[in-house]
């Protein structure tokens, strides 16, 4: 049932009037909160009236940062990122970037975001745990899953902490979530949508091991179906959990639910062209069924405990009639990788940057890799492109980044 006009206004205003009580935020609330002002007298009252407010008139679908549905008039998105919460409805301080501190995106270099917080350093891993947060810190309001029309939700950049309630993973039509770079908790969110496209959770504090039958495949179910298939995989386009403390193996082994074994044919994945689990613990092998994400451009896999050899089925692809895969980003390093580097990954026709460095691979980099354009956005030294130490140093050098400039390993007098 959509909520009344009064309701909706209810709702939308919880997600600042749990903090605008706490000594952290009442000397700092701006005049002016998305509809709801609060004057000298009002920070006075614990319960100010909405009804005194001069702007409490304005349609709820006016508000910034809300869309509406034009014919039905119910709330279909919430727009609150990059520190809107903080620093508009909270009048907190937003999170500091730094000025090369950008989000991995299909098309962005290897300038990873080393730091969430100006002057924060990189998360120490064995910190991330099942803490609780701060008591005075915004949450995500639960009371936010009554607006069941909702299909975008970003409040990314916030601050916020505790975990992420049921009632907005139970929401219906959800195509959009987005809570990067927050203090959240809590294990892989269970979401119920079948019409999930984007699920960005990175950089925060979650931890445990993904669900064992979240991708639907035999290895990992029982006998009859999990007890959770997540109902959105063959729509999600992009899928982000790197950041945080999640361990175990990635569950993709095995056939998944989905599986046609006459066509060889998989829909589960086929959309996804975005997939980062950078900077977490995840250990085991890559698995060959990567090879069916037939739209896959990105594949972020670094500083986690990987093992095994690079799979064939990353340039091949996989499945009957299988092509290369579109992959334009690869990267691996700072793992624990064995083998050879794959002088298949060169067939990959738009593949711009591969990264290895920091893992057990053994040999040469295949010349076929040593090729102009490669690596050449991030490479300091362009000249590199066309040696194949703009892949990885070769044996017996060493460089900051693992590749151009390489140093030669001064004689160890035969120690």
């Amino acid at each position: 049932m959509k909520p009344d006009e009064a309701s909706a206004k209810e709702i939308l205003l919880s997600l600042v009037d749990q903090n605008r009580k706490n000594p952290k935020y009442n000397d700092h609330i701006p005049n002016d909160v998305i509809g709801w002002r609060f004057s000298s007298s009002d920070q006075n009252n614990p319960n100010p009236s909405p009804e005194t407010n001069e702007q409490h008139s304005k349609p709820v679908c006016e508000w910034t940062g809300v869309t509406c549905d034009p014919i039905d008039g119910t709330i279909t998105g919430l727009n609150l990122g990059q520190g809107f919460l903080i620093e508009a409805l909270l009048g907190g301080t937003p999170l500091a970037k730094k000025d090369d501190d950008r989000l991995k995106n299909v098309g962005d270099n290897r300038n990873l975001h080393y730091q969430f917080w100006e002057g924060k350093p990189e998360i120490d891993r064995n910190l991330v745990s099942k803490n609780s947060p701060s008591p005075i810190a915004a949450k995500i309001p639960s009371n936010l899953g009554k607006l069941i029309s909702l299909r975008a939700i970003n409040l990314s950049f916030n601050q916020l902490q505790g975990e992420i309630p049921k009632s907005v993973t139970d929401l219906p039509f959800l195509e959009i979530f987005e809570v990067t770079s927050n203090d959240l908790i809590g294990t892989f969110p269970r979401f119920i949508s079948d019409t999930l496209r984007i699920l960005d959770i990175s950089k925060n504090r979650f931890h445990g091991t993904l669900p064992a039958d979240l991708f639907g495949h035999y290895k990992y179910r029982e006998k009859e179906v999990g007890k959770y298939f997540a109902p959105y995989l063959s729509n999600l386009v992009k899928l982000d959990m790197s950041h945080n403390g999640f361990n175990g193996t990635i569950p993709l082994d095995g056939r998944s639910e989905t599986y046609d074994p006459e066509t060889g044919f998989d829909p589960t994945l086929r959309n996804l062209q975005y997939f980062d689990i950078g900077y977490n613990m995840f250990s085991g092998t890559i698995c060959n069924n990567f090879g069916l994400m037939a739209s896959l451009e990105g594949l972020f896999m670094e500083h986690n405990r990987l093992v095994g050899t690079i799979p064939k089925a990353l340039f091949r692809g996989a499945g009957i009639g299988a092509n290369p895969l579109p992959l334009s980003q690869l990267f691996l390093h700072q793992n624990e990788l064995s083998g050879t580097l794959p002088s298949g990954l060169s067939k990959l026709p738009n593949l711009k940057e591969v990264y290895v460095d920091g893992n057990k691979l053994t040999g040469s980099v295949p010349r076929e890799l040593c090729q102009e354009h490669l690596n050449e956005s991030f490479l300091l030294d362009k000249s590199a492109t066309n040696r194949c130490d703009g892949v990885v140093c070769p044996a017996n050098s060493f460089s900051k980044e693992g590749m151009a400039p390489c140093t030669v390993c001064p004689d160890d007098g035969g120690y």
